[in-house]
């Protein structure tokens, strides 16, 4: 090693020493310092120098001895220097570092609370801003409220002065026309409307006529004609008598515009009945051809308006009657005389023409006198003692006077008197209606003794008793006469025997009035037939004969009328009665059967005869009587029956059997077209509505057709054969005809035997249950079983559901099958969830029918099976196709409702097969929807059930719902099962169904079916 090494090395290791010795000197610096940084830095830096300048080394070196180490010295003594500084600085600034970031600490909790601060300032000030938004919103409600009631009072005001100046128009007004005008243009203006009418109900209330109005076609006013009927609005109020508003014509369903408010394109109005004495006057109404609503102020407005129309015209029709009265009074023949009854002694107010002439006296001669003077001297007639009490008491009385004209001369006066009250029921006047009987008095008086003895025995007749003029005119008749015809005894006299004879009875009797008078007979009896006031016709028995005088010439007839009616009419009606339907009129099966057996016995006579038998059976009948009512059900069987017979000629014949069951014979025609072309014509009427008791109704029927083609003994046969047609008919979508061929017979005897089979089958359990598995789509594991039931038959081997299953509903089996089916597929499933525990939760789905929903006793049953069981309800699911819930929605519902409070599962089967209304889908307590195979099979990437399938399973989940896919049978519909999000899918992709046997094995293996999920 050289010489410079060794200093070298010598140098480092003074060097490292001398830097142990400043760090110890310098912590213990650092420790007792308590100066500033520079200080302390000055004392470190110097610390090694001071040690170099000790040591012998440096003295070396600043003998010259060793320049190198100098060197050395020097550079490391400035290095050791650097270093202790930078430590001191490091030592220092520790706590400085600390304490900045505890204030950095404190600052941020500062600005924290700072934040929580502000936030909750802030929130105070938004709710305070929210207060003051709704306060300003409120009085904005307020004032908009205040201006809308102001506007209401102006309105009101208007409409009470339009009521007001009404009222002073019809006290003023003589004219009722110009007075009607002026309401119609002020109750337009008045409630701004386009139309304003005053409809006026015309005698017989068959119409109304348009009496005045405003905005109508020219010419329509005074001219047009509105029905009374209820379909119409006019007609509709005056059923109704109380006001009717409409918002909207075209969707009023209570009733139709009339063609008056159609052809005027009428959208809204207000009605109301114009109150009268007897009957309404009429109908007032106003009509917009925009939207509106009318108010009860408007209402209450036209109610007043209606109010003095009405006190208008019964002024005006009081006027009208005051005159005819006082015209009628004074053209009558009678003496009429009007007293007061107030006045003392009764003085007379009133005298008309005729008592003038009567008397003698001239009007000013006797107004202001009682009429008593009229008796002169002759005061203590018998009668005047009644007359006067009659007058006393304030009653009527008839009495027989001697009175003296002006000239002295006497005449017996027939006077009836009367009193005369008013509206408060005080007596104010009596009137007297004044004869001269003088003549009468002497004739009477010479008949009276010698008429008596036969006025008993003619009155007392128990029979019709006439006398008549040779002509026929009637001289006097009797009371029971009286009661036969309807007429009294002075509207009798008034009329002759041929007035109220049957027109087609005259000839007869005229022929022996005319051989009585001959002499070639002297009396005659004979049954006839006479009209009634009324119009009915009245049978009699008649005996008439010739009554003639001293001297052998005909005086007049006496004739006996005994009223056989009843006895007639109970002889019509038993023989009615025994060949029509009550209901409809329509011939019954009798008469029908007895018609059909004649036009078979044609038919053997006549090679060339044809006839033909119609059947027809009204579609979905029960619904309208389950829906709006069995009374409206009777209305439109009776309405059927008088569109049949428009469609038929009068030589055929149409019957009810019964229900809605109708028969045709087609008498006579030329080919089996004849009978199609009438099947046509009567689905072509029942295509329009009915229009029954404010229900609008539609249906349509199924026709079956026999021929008489071959040879028919019974007619019995003929009718069955068409029965049978009408069921084909029926079962290929009803609302259509069939023709009935040999096959249809054979299929009806196959049905026959079969429900015979069925009967027995139930009774000898030959039906079994089936089972098959419902797979998760998503995990590829088993989640149920579907049980489906199948007929072991004992000849036949296994039958079809779908060859049972409908005669079973038709007869009424599928309720204790669908029992049995429950019962057996519940306890299944309770032994399986105690054989293969960790394979739950599993479920079973059974479906229930319509009839079965139509039991009373459906929740017992099924609370009875579950209990009897021991499975859980949460375990089964009851399938229900969508048609039975539309057919049933209220009654199903609350059905449904009550399984799901046992926790029972539902699903609706089928679905997108029937008629699917969305409306109600969500109203029904439902989990599941299963889509219908049909749907499944056809699916492709982009055809149409594709997206049926996207938009049942998008409804059912929208619903809360999942969905079970039936029929799957491919992969490629199960992955597109899979991307439309369904949950479960059943078919033969993952197993038919399964005896017990064979799903118990299938359980064993707990399948998980991952191979269709790759």
């Amino acid at each position: 090693m050289g010489k410079l090494t060794q200093v070298r090395m010598r140098a480092f290791i003074i060097g490292l020493l001398l830097s142990v010795s400043g760090l110890v000197e310098a912590r213990e610096l650092f420790r007792h310092s308590t100066g500033n940084v520079f200080t302390l830095t000055a004392s470190l830096a110097s610390s090694p120098f001071n040690w170099i300048l000790d040591s012998d080394a440096f003295n070396q070196c600043l003998s010259g001895q060793s320049p190198v180490n100098f060197l050395l010295f020097a550079e490391l003594g400035c290095l050791i220097s650097w270093a202790l500084l930078v430590a001191g600085l490091y030592s220092y600034c520790i706590p400085l570092v600390t304490n900045l970031r505890e204030v950095r600490q404190d600052l941020q909790r500062s600005n924290e609370e700072l934040e929580t601060l502000v936030e909750a300032r802030t929130a105070q000030l938004e709710q305070a801003n929210q207060q003051l938004q709704q306060e300003v919103v409120q009085r904005t409600y307020s004032e908009v409220a205040l201006r809308k009631r102001t506007a209401e009072l102006k309105e009101r005001l208007h409409q009470h002065l339009a009521v007001a100046q009404l009222g002073q128009q019809g006290i003023a007004s003589t004219d009722l026309s110009i007075l009607m005008q002026e309401v119609v243009i002020l109750v337009a203006q008045t409630l701004s409307v386009e139309y304003c009418e005053v409809l006026e109900l015309l005698p017989g209330e068959s119409a109304f006529l348009l009496r005045a109005g405003v905005g109508w076609q020219d010419g329509l006013v005074g001219l047009a004609k509105v029905g009374t009927q209820a379909s119409y609005q006019a007609g509709y109020t005056l059923m109704k008598d109380e006001p009717v508003i409409v918002e909207d014509l075209r969707v009023e369903t209570r009733f139709s515009g009339s063609p008056l408010l159609h052809n005027h394109k009428v959208i809204s109005g207000a009605t109301l009945v114009i109150p009268g004495k007897k009957q309404p006057y009429g109908i007032l109404g106003v009509h917009s051809t925009q939207e509106r609503q009318f108010t009860k102020d408007d209402v209450h407005f036209l109610q007043a308006i209606a109010n003095v129309l009405a006190a208008a015209i019964e002024r005006y029709q009081s006027e009208a009657e005051l005159y005819l009265l006082k015209r009628a009074i004074n053209s009558s023949s009678n003496g009429i005389v009007i007293a007061d009854a107030v006045e003392t002694d009764n003085p007379v107010i009133y005298v008309n023409p005729s008592f003038e002439r009567l008397t003698g006296y001239k009007s000013e001669e006797i107004v202001g006198r009682n009429c008593r003077f009229l008796q002169g001297t002759d005061t203590h007639q018998p009668a005047l003692e009644g007359l006067r009490n009659a007058i006393a008491t304030g009653r009527e009385c008839r009495a027989v006077l001697r009175n003296y004209r002006k000239d002295g001369t006497l005449f017996w006066n027939e006077l009836y008197t009367a009193p005369v009250y008013n509206t408060e029921g005080y007596l104010t006047h009596f009137i007297g209606v004044q004869t001269d009987v003088t003549e009468r008095k002497d004739f009477i008086e010479a008949l009276e003794k010698s008429e008596e003895q036969f006025r008993l025995t003619f009155e007392l007749a128990p029979i019709g008793m006439v006398i008549a003029t040779l002509g026929g005119k009637f001289l006097r008749v009797n009371q029971a006469l009286c009661d036969a015809v309807g007429y009294t005894t002075e509207e009798l006299l008034n009329l002759t025997l041929a007035d109220i004879t049957h027109p087609d009875d005259l000839a007869t009797n005229l022929i022996l009035d005319r051989q009585l008078l001959e002499g070639t007979i002297s009396e005659f009896q004979l049954e006839k037939r006479y009209l009634a006031k009324d119009g009915r016709i009245v049978n009699a028995l008649l005996k008439v004969a010739l009554v003639r005088d001293s001297q052998h010439l005909p005086l007049h007839f006496i004739a006996q009328i005994v009223d056989v009616t009843q006895h007639k009419q109970m002889e019509e009606r038993l023989r009615h009665d025994a060949f029509h339907d009550p209901l409809t009129g329509l011939s019954n099966r009798a008469l029908f059967i007895d018609r059909l057996k004649q036009a078979l016995n044609r038919a053997k006579r006549y090679n060339d005869y044809l006839f033909a038998v119609l059947f027809l059976d009204l579609d979905r009948f029960k619904v309208v009587n389950d829906s709006v009512g069995h009374m409206v059900g009777d209305q439109l069987l009776i309405a059927i029956a008088r569109k049949l017979e428009l469609c038929l000629r009068p030589i055929d014949t149409v019957a009810r059997l019964g229900g809605d069951e109708f028969t045709i014979l087609l008498d006579n025609i030329q080919d089996h077209q004849d009978a199609i072309s009438v099947a046509e014509r009567i689905h072509h009427e029942l295509v329009q509505p009915f229009n029954l008791d404010g229900h609008e109704i539609f249906t349509s029927a199924s026709i079956g057709i026999a021929l008489y083609l071959a040879p028919y003994d019974q007619p019995e046969d003929l009718l069955r054969d068409a029965d049978i047609a009408l069921y084909r008919a029926k079962e290929m979508g009803k609302a259509r005809h069939e023709i009935f061929d040999k096959e249809m017979h054979a299929h009806v005897l196959g049905r026959l035997q079969l429900e015979t089979d069925l009967r027995r089958a139930l009774r000898n359990q030959e039906f079994h249950v089936y089972y098959q598995p419902i797979t998760s789509l998503i995990t590829g594991k088993l989640t149920g079983f579907e049980a489906l039931i199948r007929w072991q038959h004992p000849e036949r081997g296994l039958v079809s559901p779908v060859e049972f299953i409908p005669i079973a509903e038709e007869t009424g089996l599928i309720v204790p099958i669908g029992q049995w089916i429950l019962q057996e597929a519940c306890a299944t499933m309770q032994v399986w969830q105690k054989q293969f525990p960790h394979l739950a939760p599993l479920t079973i789905s059974v479906n229930l029918s319509g009839k079965q929903l139509r039991e009373q006793d459906l929740i017992e049953q099924i609370d009875q099976v579950l209990a009897e069981t021991h499975l859980d309800g949460h375990s089964l699911k009851l399938e229900i196709t969508e048609s039975i819930l539309m057919d049933n929605a209220e009654t199903v519902t609350e059905m449904l409702l009550q399984l799901r409070k046992r926790n029972i599962q539902l699903s609706i089967d089928d679905f997108g097969t029937g008629y699917s209304s969305l409306s109600y889908l969500h109203r029904f307590p439902v989990n599941t929807l299963k889509i219908d195979r049909s749907f499944v099979s056809r699916m492709n990437q982009d055809d149409e059930n594709s997206k049926i399938v996207r938009a049942i399973v998008s409804l059912a989940h929208t619903l809360k719902m999942d969905v079970i896919a039936e029929g799957v049978e491919t992969r490629s519909q199960l992955h597109q099962l899979q991307s439309l999000e369904c949950e479960q899918g059943q078919g033969y992709l993952f197993s038919k169904p399964l005896d017990v046997l064979a799903a118990e094995i299938l359980l064993a293996q707990a399948p998980t079916w991952e191979g269709c999920f790759r």
